[in-house]
């Protein structure tokens, strides 16, 4: 399997899961919380809105969809020159994402930009195959750890190519670790 197949692997369940609730009654799927201006909420730090993932139908409620189900492997490991990569099991939806070699700036300037990049602000996304939207939904500030920086990023319905683009991303900023799970 490769690093590509096990991303899509890891997004399947959590994506299945999301695709079903909306198709059983959301009133909106993956909505971004916005002022009442109609423009984004941002928050933190970083200054990075959120979405929810669905907002149901009969309650007008926002509603967290968690994935059913997990997929297990062993960790392994790779590198993206300059940058070692690891990844250990986690949920597409709460990824725990460390990055190392990076100043607080740099891997924040990186993680923000990847991130706009995928969220979407103007919902103009074409639906996915699974008829969502294909957007990330959340990031949040930074956390120090005794070697870098964690971020968790809840990866929401983009395809797994945009986690591959925020690998390659950090390689190019010179970052010399990421560990995903």
């Amino acid at each position: 399997m490769t690093v590509s197949e096990l991303l899509v692997a890891i997004r399947k369940p959590y994506v299945e899961t999301l695709a079903r609730v909306a198709a059983e009654g959301a009133a909106h799927v993956e909505p971004a919380y916005r002022n009442s201006d109609g423009s984004l909420a941002v928050e933190g730090a970083m200054g990075t809105p959120c979405r929810v993932d669905v907002i149901a139908a009969e309650s007008g409620e926002p509603v967290q969809v968690d994935a059913e189900s997990e997929l297990g492997f062993e960790p392994l490991g790779f590198a993206i020159e300059p940058m070692e990569v690891g990844i250990s099991p986690f949920g597409w939806d709460w990824l725990p994402l460390e990055v190392r070699g990076l100043s607080l700036e740099q891997a924040s300037e990186v993680i923000r930009g990847w991130f706009f990049a995928w969220f979407d602000g103007e919902d103009e996304n074409p639906p996915t195959e699974e008829g969502l939207q294909g957007v990330l939904h959340f990031v949040s500030d930074p956390e120090a750890t005794e070697e870098g920086y964690r971020f968790k990023v809840d990866l929401g319905s983009v395809p797994a190519e945009a986690l591959e683009e925020l690998l390659f991303a950090l390689a190019d900023a010179g970052a010399t670790g990421a560990f995903l799970g």
